[in-house]
């Protein structure tokens, strides 16, 4: 093999190994997703404050939310829970993350002032799913509204489409080690109203949009690459010697 060819064909290793590196750096870059809560992945959840749970309402398409103020019989609480897979961001550095509902016809309450939002539910160790009613978080949930304020009767309506920054609350998840990340959709006393499950559809459900990059290539990644053009190389200059 003459010198010129030699070189040729180091160039052309050479470029080949570059090449790779720069599609596995694309493998790593920025990329946005879409994940939707599955079917079984929201249920409502109902009790009074006296006299237990009601229980679960599934296979809806619509996730309601009351709070009816009954004493001495008890408070009843309906509440919406909505499980978001995860998974797919683990291992990766979440830039953000936001959580997109959308709103059924208009709420309202039959009290002076009502509220309605939607909040993190820090689930612990329990191993989730995908499932609300399997999981059983319905004894998680307590009473009262707080969070990201879905509707105000203080403010107008507004859009159908509600979109809220959950970055920090995903990212307690993920470094927990969470394949899932749980909201629940509260309301204010005597506050009506509802907003689409996932039965409703990918459009309409409840939905995260997130930005990630993944992580940091290994450096073993990097050597394996950088290596096998060198032994490239050394067969080339061997036989060429021997030549």
């Amino acid at each position: 093999m003459s010198d010129s060819t030699s070189r040729f064909t180091l160039a052309r290793l050479s470029a080949l190994a570059t090449a790779c590196l720069m599609l596995q750096g694309g493998a790593w870059a920025g990329n946005s997703v879409t994940l939707n809560a599955p079917p079984s992945g929201d249920a409502g959840y109902a009790w009074n404050s006296k006299y237990g749970p009601y229980g679960y309402t599934v296979d809806g398409t619509e996730l309601g939310v009351g709070l009816q103020m009954g004493p001495p019989y008890g408070n009843d609480y309906t509440v919406g829970i909505i499980e978001i897979p995860i998974a797919a961001l683990l291992g990766g550095d979440l830039l953000g993350a936001q959580l997109q509902v959308n709103t059924v016809g208009n709420f309202g309450t039959g009290y002076y002032y009502g509220s309605v939002a939607i909040s993190w539910l820090d689930t612990g160790a329990r191993t989730l799913t995908g499932d609300v009613v399997a999981d059983g978080l319905g004894s998680l949930v307590s009473g009262g509204s707080g969070g990201w304020g879905v509707w105000s009767s203080d403010t107008p309506e507004g859009a159908m489409l509600k979109q809220f920054d959950v970055t920090s609350a995903v990212q307690a998840d993920l470094t927990a080690g969470r394949s899932f990340s749980t909201f629940v959709l509260n309301g204010s006393r005597d506050t009506y109203g509802s907003i689409y499950a996932a039965e409703s559809g990918l459009a309409l459900g409840p939905r995260l949009l997130a930005d990630t990059t993944a992580p940091v290539p290994e450096p073993s990644s990097w050597l394996m690459l950088l290596g096998g053009m060198a032994l490239g190389g050394t067969a080339l200059q061997r036989r060429r010697a021997a030549r």
